[in-house]
């Protein structure tokens, strides 16, 4: 399995991956942190930091991050289905369940370096204020955790429909709509983004709970985003082995 992730980690387009992360994000960031201090003045003394933070995360985890993360798995498997690369690797035995493994793992480190870096403009942007953190900074940093295994939701979904579709607009326009309808959900009826794959992030941010999440819906996202990952993940496994 090791080889698998060298063979991967060395073939991913790192920077790219980075800087296309980077873009979104300080995109978002800037939409964010503008509604926030334009209504900086009206706000409650104590609780500063968690509207900060809800505001900080709340576009880029809702409407930016699904096309982002659709943009990364195209990024990370088109290259195999151009000159028939897939099928020169199936019929040299490699494991189609091993290296997209490999794919995983490699888009994990990278989103890992980009999540952190939003954290990093959260307590960039808190200290700017002169506000004080409502939790632990390990509070935030757990939920920045969970948005990393929400993130596997979204992608497994991705990776299934750009193997089926190859294609990378029929991707990134799956990922627009689900965004579209992740908001429809939140004024339709918000619980019912517990259960959508494209509103996970959002969810594991807390980006409109603004509070810890509770024992019973730690296990309830976890039972959702594991189920995506094992389903999808198997779909897109089955497909790659699939001949063309």
């Amino acid at each position: 399995m090791g080889n698998y992730f060298l063979a991967e980690w060395k073939k991913t387009r790192k920077i790219q991956i980075i800087l296309i992360g980077i873009t979104f994000l300080l995109v978002a960031s800037f939409i964010g942190l503008g509604i926030y201090f334009a209504n900086r003045e009206v706000l409650k003394e104590g609780t500063q930091s968690l509207v900060l933070w809800g505001q900080l995360t709340f576009y880029n985890s809702s409407l930016l991050f699904p096309p982002m993360l659709a943009i990364f798995t195209a990024i990370l498997f088109i290259p195999e289905f151009e000159r028939k690369n897939i099928e020169f690797l199936k019929a040299n035995q490699v494991s189609m369940g091993k290296l997209y493994c490999g794919k995983l793992v490699s888009i994990c480190i990278l989103l890992l370096c980009i999540q952190l870096f939003l954290f990093f403009i959260f307590i960039v942007s808190s200290k700017i204020d002169g506000i004080v953190l409502d939790f632990n900074l390990f509070v935030y940093i757990k939920w920045v955790l969970l948005s990393i295994i929400a993130s596997f939701s979204i992608i497994t979904l991705q990776s299934y429909i750009i193997v089926k579709t190859k294609s990378f607009s029929k991707s990134i326009g799956w990922a627009t709509v689900g965004s579209m309808l992740n908001f429809v959900l939140i004024f339709v009826n918000e619980r019912l983004t517990q259960f959508f794959p494209y509103s996970q992030p959002m969810i594991a941010l807390r980006s409109r709970a603004l509070a810890d999440i509770s024992s019973s819906d730690l296990l309830l996202f976890l039972a959702v985003n594991v189920t995506y990952i094992v389903v999808f993940s198997r779909l897109t496994i089955s497909t790659l082995n699939c001949k063309n």
